[in-house]
């Protein structure tokens, strides 16, 4: 009774469609750039001095501010929720990645430039399996935020989507609707832990 109305009018597909898309979107956009910049500060101390207060402004500014900010330069719709998305990830994944880099053993490093290892063979060798459990902890934590994110903007800024839906059964007391909503969006929360984010970790700690 309580999903009925939601799949029987079509809601509940169109508009999961809609807000994966957009948290796919912007989680894949964070993710690249998190992990490009995360090298290059962490293997160049100075850039990452450079970038540390902007990655530090990023994490500490409630996501609210962005979302204004936002709603400003991309009007209301998809690209503001891609972008809200992509900005918030990027910080984590880029801190995740810089740490990983750092956690690798200086003396492998140092042995990858005396023997002129090149740089594909250091890369798969050397950098992504001493990373591998840093990519893995900002892959999860951006996986994890990306969904909330998305919602939230829906909620404030998107004329569709799981958000939206959200907001308007919430402000038109549709009361069943609104617990519709919420139960969707748990279980889509629980199935992302346990069967993306749980396995990843586990696969970290046995790797």
């Amino acid at each position: 009774v309580l999903f009925r109305s939601i799949i029987a009018s079509g809601e509940l597909t169109e508009n999961l469609k809609i807000t994966f898309s957009r948290q796919f979107t912007g989680l894949l956009l964070g993710l690249a750039l998190g992990v490009i910049t995360g090298v290059i500060a962490g293997i160049y101390k100075k850039i990452e001095l450079i970038t540390q207060p902007a990655i530090l402004f990023l994490l500490s500014v409630p996501a609210i501010i962005f979302v204004t900010m936002a709603m400003v330069w991309f009007g209301m719709g998809t690209k503001m929720a891609v972008f809200l998305v992509a900005l918030l990830v990027f910080p984590v994944m880029h801190t995740n990645t810089a740490a990983g880099i750092h956690s690798i053993d200086p003396e492998l490093k140092q042995m990858a430039a005396v023997y002129r290892i090149p740089p594909l063979k250091k890369l798969t060798k050397i950098y992504l399996p001493g990373m591998r459990g840093h990519l893995i902890t900002g892959f999860s934590l951006g996986m994890a935020a990306s969904l909330r994110l998305t919602i939230m903007s829906e909620m404030l800024g998107a004329a569709d989507g799981m958000g939206q839906r959200i907001f308007i059964s919430r402000l038109y007391l549709e009361t069943e609707k609104l617990f519709a909503w919420v139960v969707v969006l748990l279980i889509i929360l629980v199935l992302l832990e346990f069967l993306i984010i749980r396995p990843l970790k586990k696969w970290t700690r046995t790797g």
